[in-house]
């Protein structure tokens, strides 16, 4: 047996140790501790923005009041719908996608903006639901629903609109119609896993490298544009393993269109579909469509696209390989890659050295989960931030601890929940009667 240096005993004791993480409760419960805009406020104005401030959201509807005031495109004065995330390394976690629901508060649809009956907050920036300021990096998102209250059919009503850098967002959802969710920096690195996000016209926009895994795309209304990419950092929006599910019957779309001369790049790869992407409308768009203004891709494209009710691969001969510049000249575009070409994309290549997936693993589940008349206990694990106690599915406390007094009774259904070190929850490990 070979003698265990010390140099190499202590490297391995350090790398026992960095195993074990710090435990730390939330630094925020809405609305235990306030509302969500006190929430964010404390996450901005904290003194240490190196050291992760983790809000978690309790199940509910939440309707955030305006505050301030801003411009509308008519010109008119309104009550300001939105909030801003300014600090880097903030976690906004809810407690359950479905039931955890935050909605903005906007004006009615009273303006005409060339474009029929809109909102005055329409566009870009102007309503938004939530905007991550510039320099605002580390974002964390896990288990909530945002939704913009503008509705359909009044223009751009932007969910969330991200100018930071290496935001992840975990299960959620963002819900809107057009311009849903804005990636707004081209050095920006963005991953979405799983999730849904709801829209019909260019609802994914924007620039930097975006991946999508295993995220839903709700489609809704006819004649839709899912993807608008501008200006990658380097590979543009790629979706991997997505789905893209018809809201109603009568939804027709395009997988995207480009937004941007010569430089929008999308990738569709083993996408699932309720019904494939228009392929011939009056003027030939063939899944791939136009943005006004003589727009051009650098690459849109697919591979392995398949029909969910059939399991059947579309067929991908004759999508769109021809745009206009400009000037009238062709410029060409490679809109279906061989299986071999598919391989080069991968998650760790697109982002090289941030591991975004790592920041998404599920803390080790709780085991050993017991309760009696007195208290619920388990054994934990070094890798959970914290556990959180529910009763009947609902939150009932949060610990750094491995037991919690309780009055217990049999039948009774308790459960316990390890948080990450984000602060995103795992599943409900269910108590059993001791």
């Amino acid at each position: 047996m070979k003698r265990i240096t010390n140099s190499l005993f202590i490297s391995l004791i350090f790398s026992m140790s960095a195993m074990a993480q710090t435990k730390a409760l939330y630094d925020f419960v809405v609305p235990k501790d306030g509302t969500l805009r006190q929430a964010l406020a404390a996450a901005n104005e904290r003194k240490d923005k190196d050291t992760r401030f983790r809000i978690f959201i309790l199940q509910g509807e939440y309707t955030i009041p305006t505050e301030g005031k801003t411009i509308g495109g008519d010109g008119n004065q309104y009550d300001d719908p939105r909030m801003f995330l300014k600090a880097s390394n903030t976690s906004i976690i809810g407690e359950d996608r479905e039931k955890t629901i935050i909605m903005n508060t906007v004006p009615p649809p009273v303006w005409n903006n060339g474009f029929g009956k809109a909102n005055p907050l329409e566009g870009i920036g102007n309503g938004d639901v939530l905007i991550i300021e510039k320099k605002c990096n580390n974002t964390y998102l896990q288990d909530v629903t945002m939704r913009n209250e503008m509705g359909d059919h009044t223009g751009r009503n932007i969910v969330l609109h991200d100018k930071g850098d290496k935001t992840i967002a975990k299960n959620v959802c963002l819900w809107g119609y057009q311009d849903t969710y804005v990636s707004d920096t081209p050095i920006g690195r963005y991953y979405f896993e799983g999730g849904v996000i709801r829209g019909r016209t260019d609802y994914i926009c924007g620039q930097g490298d975006v991946v999508f895994n295993g995220v839903t795309f709700q489609q809704c209304g006819r004649d839709g544009y899912i993807v608008a990419p501008s200006v990658p950092r380097k590979y543009g929006f790629v979706m991997f393993d997505c789905y893209i599910t018809n809201e109603t019957p009568e939804v027709t779309y395009y997988l995207g269109r480009p937004w941007g001369k010569g430089t929008s790049r999308a990738v569709w790869l083993n996408t699932t579909v309720d019904s494939g992407p228009i392929t011939r409308d009056k003027d030939g768009n063939n899944g791939w469509a136009d943005m006004s203004g003589a727009n051009w891709p650098a690459l849109l494209t697919e591979n392995n696209t398949t029909e969910k009710s059939t399991g059947k691969k579309l067929d991908l001969y004759g999508r769109r390989s021809i745009y206009l510049d400009n000037n009238g000249n062709q410029r060409s575009n490679a809109p279906y890659l061989s299986d071999i070409d598919a391989k080069f994309y991968t998650i760790p290549k697109i982002f090289e050295a941030w591991e975004a997936q790592s920041f998404t693993k599920e803390a080790t589940e709780p085991t050993n989960v017991v309760y009696s008349s007195t208290k619920i206990s388990w054994t934990g694990s070094d890798d959970a931030l914290l556990y959180v106690v529910c009763k009947d599915g609902k939150v009932w406390f949060f610990t750094t601890e491995t037991s919690y007094k309780i009055t217990g009774k049999p039948g009774e259904k308790w459960s316990v929940r390890a948080a990450n070190q984000m602060g995103g929850l795992g599943k409900h490990v269910e108590a059993k009667w001791e």
